[in-house]
């Protein structure tokens, strides 16, 4: 067995609804958090060591004096390859940079690629103390072994789209996907992710919803990051989006990503649903979609996550 002490450090506690943060030890045995006490020496783990390990037992100890010592931070939407994209959106509105340059790219990445950009992207998130990350990538069994390799943890898809008319092929790499997972491995859960309400039609939303409802995982999807959304899924779906958003997905758990343009029509309807936003006020800025007001969303009752500059992703 092996324990890690973490000493001196201020840690952060949640204590009736709120935050607070006091002096504090604390021990990790076996991964897990054993104890957050006041005060936590050598002895004390000593004194709980069998005769029978005590010659395996490890004890590591960390001075956190200066440091306030926090959970791991929660990217809730990723693209995890695509730090390797970071530069390119130099100039570019949303539908152009995808358009011209992401997608062309994405035509010719090889697993190979997927692999040590995934590998990149987990070690800066790590190194900034990001150790979950909500993601909706390509070739995902790229990026799961990756995941594997650096215990992290990780929410992990096969996109859906049907723009390209190869839905049914892709249903059926999210089924293989999910059903190889290592059940035993709790680091790594799922989700069904459609693209987006522009680039999914009315049958692809259809499947993705069942599948959802199959396999008992939320949904995780791209919602009014522009203002060209807004029509374009109005003629696509022939209503609004909050409300093609509320025919099938209504009673799953859903991952909103980016929430721009949400009207008061909008935040009405998502208030009667079960899901969350998973904002990016950065990338949003970059590629000129302005900022989404959540001050209003969250006096509204909304729940929304703030993801960091580190890289912008999509597919």
């Amino acid at each position: 067995m092996q324990s890690l002490l973490i000493k001196n450090g201020k840690v952060l506690l949640f204590k009736n609804d709120d935050v607070i943060i006091e002096p504090k030890d604390i021990l990790i045995q076996n991964g897990k958090i054993a104890k957050i006490e006041n005060r936590i020496t050598e002895d004390d783990i000593s004194e709980n060591i069998t005769e029978s390990n005590a010659n395996s037992e490890k004890i590591y100890t960390i001075n956190a004096k200066g440091t306030i010592v926090m959970p791991g931070l929660i990217n809730t939407h990723a693209h995890i390859p695509m730090s390797i994209f970071r530069v390119s959106t130099e100039g570019c509105s949303l539908y152009e940079w995808l358009n011209e340059k992401i997608w062309p790219i994405e035509n010719n990445l090889t697993k190979e690629d997927i692999y040590y950009a995934s590998m990149l992207s987990f070690i800066e998130m790590i190194s900034t103390g990001t150790t979950c990350i909500n993601d909706q990538y390509f070739m995902p069994e790229e990026i799961r072994k990756a995941a594997y390799k650096l215990k992290v943890r990780a929410v992990l898809t096969r996109p859906l789209i049907d723009t390209d008319g190869t839905l049914n092929e892709k249903i059926k790499e999210f089924r293989e996907f999910y059903e190889t997972r290592d059940k035993q491995n709790d680091l790594i859960t799922y989700t069904v992710s459609p693209h987006s309400l522009y680039t999914c039609s009315d049958n692809c939303l259809q499947k993705t919803a069942d599948l959802a409802k199959e396999y008992n995982l939320p949904v995780h999807i791209h919602f009014l990051e522009s203002i060209d959304e807004i029509s374009d899924i109005q003629k696509m779906h022939k209503m609004p989006a909050s409300k093609v958003l509320k025919k099938y997905f209504d009673g799953i758990h859903t991952i909103l990503a980016h929430c721009v343009k949400l009207n008061d029509e909008d935040i009405a309807i998502l208030k009667t649903m079960n899901c969350g936003i998973a904002h990016n006020p950065v990338s949003n800025l970059m590629l000129g979609c302005k900022i989404a007001d959540t001050t209003k969303y969250l006096k509204q009752g909304l729940n929304v996550a703030l993801r960091n500059r580190w890289t912008r992703l999509w597919k």
